[in-house]
């Protein structure tokens, strides 16, 4: 029983390790796609924008699935 519980709290560790990273990453993407939506705003013509911005939503889309996995994966352990 040691043992299992210890690995629980080595991947508990590394699920928040793995959460602070994706979390950065989320707000970097986000930032970067407001950017991006503000440009689009500014200049609705301009075609490489939009497809920045949909660049940007797909990246925060599968961002947004890791994340919820994450916290499933979290729940799970420590239920």
């Amino acid at each position: 029983m040691p043992k299992t519980e210890a690995r629980k709290r080595v991947r508990k560790e590394r699920l928040r390790e793995v959460l602070e990273v994706l979390l950065d990453e989320l707000e970097e993407a986000s930032r970067a796609f407001q950017s991006a939506w503000k440009r689009a705003k500014e200049n609705p013509e301009d075609e490489e924008v939009w497809g920045e911005l949909q660049v940007w939503v797909s990246v925060l889309g599968v961002k947004a699935k890791s994340l919820e996995e994450l916290l499933l994966e979290e729940a799970f352990l420590t239920s």
